[in-house]
């Protein structure tokens, strides 16, 4: 018989920029989880946990410390046998073993969570560790960051909030997901967008390379979106190809399942990023675009991107403070009438200090919250925040994480900018 796990969850690369704020967020955590800190440097890991802010000394006491490196594959499997959930902060992940460690962990019954937004990387997780997963019943869902959690969650409630509305009987057309925010670029979202183009082309020419069944969506480059939530103009972002991919997945894992909370089988998911007017939008768009060129095709590009966003740096607390992030997605029903809106917003850099407070909860509900997660959740597999369990999570980043969610039937607004304003 297996040996009880010391820990609800352990964080992988707590000595990262993003990683120590994620080790902040846990060991001030009101539930107190029991959690252990790992990355290959003991004394770095220490060095953390002697800067932790307002928590007691019996909390600091009771953190683990575990040397661990995707070089060892026996340290990593020997971490995830330690816990009921990992999180993984140590990117880009097809350099250092993000594969690697959510295998370890699906073998292991462990759930596993990561920031990624390769696209490759999450290829290759649900293609050879979905079935693996669901033998043990392990979690594993990546992207858990501001890719693609906000995008991924708001599209779930906004259709079950449809759902319900209709008593259950409306088919989704398509998801419009419309988002601004304040924040400064990560350095590992840098990192994985040039890892990525190394691979493959950024802006994806297939909108189900995530999802389990193909739908009707061909994916495309928008330069300019209507997104009446906001009664502005939308732009192309370097976001959407992989929050696509992420939707749809969840999109077809339901669909798959014939799960009640379905969207219906020619749902589509559509997105952009709020701009000040329609011209802006446009030349938002085009330089997006031209910049995923460039890292697609010119060699150099990407060092170059990745020396003016060095990794493990980023701005001052002050300066995330500053930021927040507000996005607002609609469900719109095949009946032509039916919609329904979920928003989510939270102050604080969407990239680096609310990206820590994402993952965080999301790891802490597959590890504390198993029995009321969905069916799918309880199942184990690939998936993703909405399918692991979307309403539980929803209700932690409420309650934890000063989030604000909220849902609405908007199907008789005259004016969706005036519906759930953040």
């Amino acid at each position: 018989m297996a040996a009880p796990v010391k820990y609800d969850v352990v964080l992988y690369g707590a000595t990262g920029f993003t990683g120590s704020m994620a080790a902040q967020y846990l060991a001030a955590h009101p539930q107190q989880p029991r959690v252990a800190f790992a990355g290959r440097n003991e004394k770095k890991i220490r060095g953390v946990i002697e800067k932790l802010t307002d928590v007691s000394k019996e909390r600091v006491e009771s953190i683990g410390v575990i040397v661990a490196s995707a070089e060892d594959l026996n340290s990593i499997k020997a971490m995830v046998a330690q816990t009921k959930a990992v999180i993984n902060m140590v990117g880009p992940y097809a350099l250092y073993g993000g594969f690697e460690l959510a295998k370890a962990a699906a073998e292991a019954g462990a759930s596993y969570v990561d920031l990624t937004g390769e696209s490759s990387v999450y290829k290759r997780i649900k293609n050879e560790l979905h079935d693996i997963a669901k033998q043990t019943h392990a979690d594993i869902v990546p992207s858990s960051g501001f890719d693609s959690l906000p995008f991924d969650l708001t599209t779930y409630l906004a259709v079950q909030a449809l759902h319900k509305s209709s008593g259950g009987k409306a088919d989704v057309d398509y998801a419009l997901c419309g988002y601004e925010f304040k924040g400064s670029l990560s350095g590992g979202t840098v990192a994985s967008l040039v890892e990525q183009a190394k691979v493959s082309p950024i802006t994806s020419s297939d909108a189900y390379d995530l999802a389990p069944i193909r739908g009707r969506q061909k994916a495309e480059a928008v330069r300019l979106r209507k997104l009446p939530q906001f009664n502005k103009y939308g732009a192309f972002t370097l976001l959407a190809p992989h929050n696509t991919g992420v939707t749809n997945r969840s999109w077809g894992l339901l669909q798959e399942a014939q799960d009640p909370a379905s969207y219906g089988a020619d749902f589509r998911y559509l997105e952009g990023q709020v701009a000040p007017g329609m011209i802006s939008a446009y030349i938002i768009s085009s330089l997006m675009l031209f910049i995923a060129w460039l890292l697609n095709n010119v060699s150099y590009a990407g060092d170059l991107l990745r020396k003016a966003v060095p990794q493990g740096t980023g701005a001052s607390m002050e300066e995330q403070l500053k930021g927040f992030c507000n996005v607002r997605t609609l469900a719109y029903g095949k009946d032509g009438k039916s919609k329904a809106m979920a928003t989510l917003s939270v102050k604080g850099d969407p990239g680096y200090l609310r990206t820590a407070m994402f993952i965080s909860e999301t790891a802490l509900t597959l590890s504390l919250e198993k029995a009321r997660l969905s069916k799918l959740g309880q199942q184990g597999g690939v998936l993703t925040p909405a399918t692991a369990g979307g309403e539980v999570l929803a209700e932690r980043l409420r309650k934890y994480g000063g989030v604000k969610i909220e849902t609405k039937d908007v199907s008789n607004s005259t004016d969706l900018s005036k519906e759930l304003p953040a």
